[in-house]
């Protein structure tokens, strides 16, 4: 998958001119459905256009399709190697580690999320020659209104110099391009993805503005209601003139005797009806975008201890995993594998980790691996990348404490080498037994064998009431086993 000879020029030229007017401004039903039947036969240009609009100008929608990126680009990314303990999957690894914090990283992660609700997500690669090889020079989302399915197949319009789309098209080659489906939905992309099912709930909630509008401006404002007696002429006419100039003066100036009242046309609370209903079609746009909606507005669940915000935060995390893996897929086979082989780094492609499962998880597992401990087991090799890969960073098994020396090794092991002897070794070790135990230096001169030794010392210590026997055997074993080196 060596990059062609177009390495150091992009393909595709964009340029914001070239986008697709807004068509959001007189949308109906019977458009939108027009819009949707054209993209299921694979024009899909106007319904992605309609995407653009809604995230742009939807405030709600906006709000919740950013938390969903945030879940995954708010976490640390960790580039890990394949295997640990292989010093090829290493190298590869330390030829990819820079992208970790690389601008142009987060940027690939932020257009690749797209296609969490569209049906797709496309980024061209750019290459440039360095002394060691090839390095990733730029990442070029790819617009939507480029994409293009009129055969069945996804394609990408050419465009010329100045960014404008032509007639003709190309196939995405995977050695150009990144192609990323975050959704595991089993419908085509000329469907629209999962955002097609938002696309009614945002129109009916954009449309009873209207409706509420409308309704505020027809029955909305109280009107005048005058009373006079039968056959009053003069009244009537009172009361028609003073309603007429009510409007420039804010008033009504009539007699004693005649009568005049406000009526409000509405008898219930018709703001409460509409209020209701935005939110539930903002409810509805919730659940899909994050897999919940208490984070978008709050609403009494009724339970004490917030068991249903427990439930709808752990479907969130879930939602968020997801979305990692997958992206994490992505760019490990469309990119690290590439740059690792173009490289000559024959190494398997290294692993990406976005995050970490949440607090309650990690307790869980830490727990699990306790009480392994506590029984004497431990996880394998395979299992501490597993850990690894939950925890969001690298987890590896720690040094074993040193064996602690009996106190006769370690004043040997702290003296000199050069200026120690080994004919003197006895006598100098010997000096550590003093006091109540100058009993086992004569013990050690006097013995012929280690039993011979151990006997006596077992003796002694029985006697004189030792309580330590086991640390002065050893001790008395070592240093016989000096005075048996230095006399051969």
């Amino acid at each position: 998958m060596k990059p062609d000879t177009q390495t150091s020029d992009s393909i595709t030229v964009i340029n914001p001119q070239w986008e697709l007017p807004s068509i959001i401004r007189e949308m109906t039903a019977d458009r939108l459905m027009a819009i949707i039947g054209q993209s299921e036969n694979g024009d899909t240009r106007d319904l992605f256009a309609l995407y653009r609009d809604i995230i742009a100008s939807d405030n709600h929608i906006l709000g919740e399709f950013s938390k969903r990126k945030a879940a995954v680009m708010g976490d640390t990314v960790s580039i890990l190697p394949y295997d640990k303990t292989n010093p090829v999957d290493i190298e590869a690894k330390d030829l990819c580690a820079h992208l970790e914090d690389s601008k142009m990283f987060a940027d690939l992660q932020a257009h690749l999320l797209n296609a969490t609700l569209y049906p797709v997500a496309i980024a061209e690669k750019v290459y440039r020659v360095t002394a060691g090889g090839y390095a990733l020079d730029k990442i070029i989302p790819i617009p939507y209104q480029l994409l293009d399915y009129t055969n069945g197949l996804l394609k990408i319009y050419d465009t010329d110099m100045e960014g404008r789309p032509l007639a003709t098209s190309h196939d995405p080659d995977p050695s150009r391009y990144i192609i990323h489906r975050g959704h595991v939905m089993p419908i085509p992309d000329t469907w629209g993805g999962p955002f097609r099912s938002i696309l009614f709930w945002w129109l009916l909630r954009t449309m009873s503005r209207q409706w509420w509008a409308n309704f505020i401006e027809r029955f909305g404002i109280p009107f005048m209601l005058g009373k006079f007696d039968t056959g009053d002429t003069e009244g009537k006419n009172t009361l028609t003139n003073a309603f007429r100039l009510a409007v420039r003066l804010g008033g009504l100036v009539i007699s004693k005797k005649t009568e005049a009242e406000l009526v409000q046309a509405t008898t219930g609370d018709t703001s409460g009806s509409h209020e209701k209903f935005i939110n539930l079609c903002n409810r509805e746009i919730s659940r899909l975008l994050v897999g919940q909606d208490l984070s978008g507005q709050s609403s009494p669940t009724g339970e004490l201890g917030g068991g249903t915000a427990k439930l709808q935060g752990e479907v969130r995390d879930d939602i968020r995993k997801m979305d990692a893996r997958l992206l994490s897929l992505t760019i490990r086979d469309g990119l690290l594998s590439q740059l690792c082989q173009i490289n000559g780094k024959y190494g398997r492609p290294p692993i990406i980790l976005f995050g970490s499962d949440s607090a309650a998880e990690l307790a869980a597992v830490m727990s699990l691996v306790k009480s392994l401990s506590e029984s004497q087991l431990e996880p394998d090799d395979d299992g501490l990348a597993a850990l690894s890969a939950r925890a969001g960073f690298g987890i590896r098994r720690r040094a074993a404490a040193p064996t602690p020396q009996p106190f006769s090794l370690a004043a040997l092991s702290a003296s000199s080498a050069d200026a120690l002897k080994l004919d003197q070794v006895p006598t100098d070790l010997l000096k550590m037994f003093t006091g109540r135990y100058a009993k086992v230096a004569d013990i050690i001169r006097e013995s012929d064998s280690p039993e011979d030794c151990i006997t006596r010392v077992r003796e002694w210590a029985t006697t004189s009431k030792i309580t330590d026997i086991a640390t002065i055997l050893e001790q008395a074993l070592t240093v016989y086993a000096y005075k048996g080196a230095t006399s051969e």
